[in-house]
């Protein structure tokens, strides 16, 4: 084996110019600065924040097929800790494994590796707001281990000692961050981790022999094999529902509705309308619309995860604000100030009953 010396002049020799890290590095920070000239809090960024400047959540990506994200939350990060913590260790195992794997493969793999970790995070939770390098870190680690379980004994443990206690910082970091930081998007590292552990495998060529000639087609394989499997993802990924475009849109039915409702009450008392006359009003401008909305909004009553409670919730709501309805129609028609009565208290109840899911938001 060589000696850490002679180790470091055959790297420089393959691969003499690192300059992928370091654009890698600026596009980082330059993006932060961005955020925070723009009115970004650079210690708290808020959820809306980061959707906006392109972070990763499902409604988004998938839904909405801004399949852009997957990409741009590579280089957002949440907040200056985030940042400063990724950008150290990028930039202490980047130059390294830039010169091992090379320029186009170390840029092959950071983004096969960024790329996977969302594409997992997708699947496991789509409505996880992610963004940050970590995957794409996990993924050089993973290609290091990769190169090594090639050729063990090709780096010498003087030069690998650093890096792996490195590595075993940035993996503790990570855990106690993800613990202080409750939606830590661990499903992003991991994916990043065995993805550049694959691509480790593929991109490695032996330092006994010349790499160059090899190089190309193995990052070409890399490449083009990530990308017809990540098309091929996406196309499977179930399309979560974006939760906030569907309560607003709903909001607005609600708000139409209620405006007819109360605006037929006030008439009804202003011109002494008969009963039949508010009964036919209900019937044609107020049932109708929300009945539409709540066929509408069913389709979403066999989405799981978060929204579900909230979903559950608001069609509990449009229901017992259309059987009060109907109920009002029965008793107008009947003149029967019972049924009058208890049509008007259901309304009370139902307006009571969403106040908590309005409190907490989507």
């Amino acid at each position: 084996m060589d000696s850490p010396a002679e180790f470091g002049t055959r790297l420089a020799a393959i691969t003499p110019d690192l300059f992928v890290t370091k654009i890698l590095l600026a596009m980082n920070v330059v993006i932060f600065l961005a955020m925070i000239v723009s009115g970004v809090n650079p210690l708290q960024p808020t959820i809306d924040n980061l959707i906006h400047w392109g972070a990763d959540f499902g409604p988004k990506t998938i839904t909405n097929g801004e399949w852009w994200r997957v990409l741009m939350s590579m280089f957002l990060h949440i907040g200056i800790l985030h940042l400063s913590f990724n950008m150290f260790v990028l930039w202490q195992v980047g130059p390294f494994v830039e010169r091992l794997l090379g320029n186009l493969g170390f840029i092959t793999v950071y983004l096969v590796s960024g790329l996977a970790g969302a594409f997992v995070s997708l699947a496991w939770n789509p409505y996880v707001v992610s963004a940050g390098a970590s995957g794409a870190i996990f993924g050089l680690y993973g290609a290091l281990l990769g190169f090594l379980l090639r050729g063990r004994d090709s780096v010498p443990s003087e030069v690998l000692s650093p890096l792996i206690k490195n590595a075993l910082i940035f993996i503790a970091f990570n855990a106690v961050y993800g613990f202080m930081r409750s939606g830590t998007d661990v499903a992003a590292h991991v994916g990043g981790l065995a993805a550049g552990f694959v691509c480790g495998l593929i991109v490695s060529v032996p330092l006994t022999v010349d790499p160059l000639p090899q190089r190309g087609l193995r990052n070409a394989t890399v490449a083009l094999g990530a990308a017809a499997l990540f098309i091929g993802i996406a196309a499977k990924l179930p399309r979560p529902v974006d939760l906030q475009a569907e309560i607003i849109t709903f909001g607005v039915v609600e708000k139409s509705v209620l405006s007819s409702f109360n605006g037929a009450i006030k008439q009804a008392q202003m011109e002494h309308w008969k009963d039949g006359q508010m009964a036919d009003e209900v019937e044609k401008h107020v049932i109708p619309p929300w009945a539409t909305e709540h066929v509408r909004f069913t389709r979403f009553k066999s989405v799981t995860g978060p929204p579900q409670r909230v979903i559950s919730a608001v069609l509990q709501y449009m229901e017992a604000r259309q059987q009060a309805w109907s109920l009002l129609v029965l008793g107008l028609r009947q003149h029967n100030v019972v049924l009058v009565q208890r049509a008007m208290q259901l309304q009370r109840e139902a307006k009571l009953s969403i106040q908590p899911v309005d409190q907490q938001g989507p």
